[in-house]
């Protein structure tokens, strides 16, 4: 949109933004300003916590990989800086932050001489390296408010070149430091996660700190929106990062593997599936904005949305029914082939149907419900019929999803807790006769298999009473946390010995996602009103006990290896 955009900055704001409130709420004036007025308010900067989610772990990666000339050179720029800004030298802070900023990238460029020896493919690397710098300097003269009285357009400009950097130089840093720890194996896909949790924290529409939202404009994020709409990041750099979230992970994948890239059909899946899950995260995030750059209206945004997620969904099951099922748990599958792969595939579209059917609203009627209760339990029986399970089984699975649908419709407590005892029944089975005879004793802890697979057995039961509870709510918040602190505690304990003593098995970053997501979802609740204080404290002690437990583990792997 080519549109002559007239700004009110400096001290023309002092003129006509004389009304803003102390909420930070503004109005602009109605009378005598053209609409396509864009008005800069004197604010501190409101985005703070998620720069510092993307800046912080790389310039501590950067701090590790500089040495102690670089921590001496950041440390002691800070400590001046802070003097400075105490006694109230304005520039001379300024100047002192940048100063040290430039320091600290020579010495990141002298401590990575060496990499240039071993490719040149490194210059890429190195270069991202300062720029995170860059974006570290970006991001402390940001803070300066004396800055947007004197040049209230380079505000605005230093926002949005720190906006457009972020969520590319900091991923790329933090990428690398985690291959170096756990290899190159799944790469693509640690640069995935980090590009996924970037684009919906800078590239999905965010307002400016230092804009006025428009008269008669939305305050909220929408489907459609425009630069007008005060956002931090214009089309081409919204564009720009969306295109390279669908493609530079799968771009990854084919520079690092490209001798074998078709080899194998899981190498064709891992090439799908790190095209379609951006793909389905951008469609999802439609309604947030994340196609505001096309242009389109909100119509077509919704029509393309529900098309393209169905294909993307069945795309992305496809894959991991390749890529995980056949490929890390097929020892588990008892059919043989063809068989194998009907009863699989059978199971996994039929529950993706339904997920789909009811994220689509399609679950409402009569014959819905009749409908739903088939595919639940021609889905759970197909899975019984891969795993081998006998026929005395099969009534079993039947039932759990026979409960499960009625709890779907009727949230009666009972239901639920029906299909709790008849898909334990299942997974005491199938854990019994997959595990018990194996003779093994762990080393963390003195257990045998037996015990790590009661343990496992009690945190799958109570992982499937949690959200039934929860979404019941006929029990107290009290019983509520007691199930979860069990479930803790399990978590605690098996994450304690699967990975000390089969670190590939269960890596150290399924340790801190698990922690992370269990503590979120404790807060989470809390603020619900669904657990207790007091069992939300002790949720929260036995995640950091497992912290600690794993930061031991891996401190004695390293002594005795």
């Amino acid at each position: 949109m080519a549109t002559a955009r007239r700004r009110a900055g400096g001290r023309q704001e002092d003129e006509r933004g004389g009304d803003e409130k102390d909420d930070g709420s503004y109005e602009p004036p109605s009378a005598g300003v053209p609409e396509d007025t864009i008005f800069f308010r004197y604010n501190k900067f409101q985005h703070n916590a998620r720069v510092a989610a993307f800046l912080l772990p790389a310039a501590v990666v950067l701090v590790i990989f500089g040495g102690r000339l670089t921590m001496g050179l950041l440390a002691g720029g800070a400590l001046v800086s802070y003097l400075l800004d105490f006694l109230g030298f304005r520039d001379a802070t300024f100047v002192a932050v940048w100063v040290s900023v430039f320091a600290t990238v020579v010495s990141l460029f002298m401590a990575s001489t060496h990499l240039f020896a071993v490719t040149m493919f490194n210059v890429a690397l190195v270069y991202n390296m300062l720029i995170t710098c860059a974006c570290i300097g970006l991001w402390a003269t940001l803070q300066f408010t004396f800055l947007q009285r004197q040049h209230p357009r380079l505000v605005l400009v230093f926002e949005r070149l720190l906006f457009a950097v972020v969520p590319a130089a900091p991923c790329v840093v933090i990428t690398w430091a985690v291959v170096a720890y756990n290899g190159m194996h799944a790469a693509p896909f640690v640069l995935l996660a980090f590009m996924t949790a970037a684009f919906y924290l800078f590239v999905l529409p965010v307002r400016s700190s230092f804009r006025v939202v428009g008269k008669g404009r939305s305050k909220g994020p929408s489907s459609v929106m425009e630069e007008m709409d005060e956002i931090v990041m214009g089309r081409f750099e919204s564009a720009v990062h969306t295109v390279a979230y669908v493609m530079l992970p799968c771009f990854f994948k084919v520079a690092v593997h490209h001798q074998h890239l078709i080899a194998s059909k899981d190498d064709v899946a891992d090439l799908v599936l790190l095209v379609a899950f951006p793909l389905l995260v951008v469609m999802c995030l439609a309604g947030r904005g994340s196609l505001w750059w096309l242009g389109f209206t909100s119509g077509t945004v919704g029509w393309v949305k529900k098309s393209l997620i169905i294909a993307l969904v069945l795309v992305i099951v496809g894959c991991v029914e390749v890529r995980v099922i056949f490929h890390s748990l097929a020892h588990y599958i008892k059919l043989q082939a063809p068989w194998n792969y009907i009863a699989v595939t059978a199971c996994l579209y039929l529950f993706t149907f339904i997920a789909l059917a009811h994220f689509g609203g399609m679950l409402e009627s009569k014959t819905a419900a009749f409908i739903l209760t088939m595919m639940a339990m021609g889905g759970a029986g197909a899975g019984c019929v891969a795993l081998g399970m006998p026929w005395y089984m099969q009534p079993f699975a039947a039932a759990g999803a026979f409960f499960w649908v009625r709890f779907y419709y009727y949230r009666k407590l009972f239901d639920y807790l029906a299909f709790v005892g008849t898909a334990s029944m299942v997974v005491v089975w199938f854990t019994v006769r997959t595990f018990f005879f194996l003779d093994f004793e762990f080393d963390p802890l003195p257990m045998s298999l037996k015990h790590v697979c009661c343990v496992l057995i009690l945190v799958v039961v109570a992982s499937l009473l949690i959200p039934g509870l929860i979404a019941a709510n006929r029990t107290s918040p009290d019983f509520n946390g007691a199930v979860m602190c069990v479930h803790a505690m399990g978590m605690t304990l098996l994450e304690l010995q699967l990975h000390c003593q089969f670190k590939g098995i269960y890596p150290s970053y399924m340790v801190v996602m698990s922690s992370g997501v269990g503590l979120w979802l404790a807060q989470y609740l809390f603020h619900d009103r669904k657990l207790s204080g007091a069992l939300v404290c002790r949720h929260a002690r036995q995640y950091i006990y497992t912290y600690t437990s794993f930061y031991t583990c891996v401190q004695n792997i390293h002594m005795y290896a």
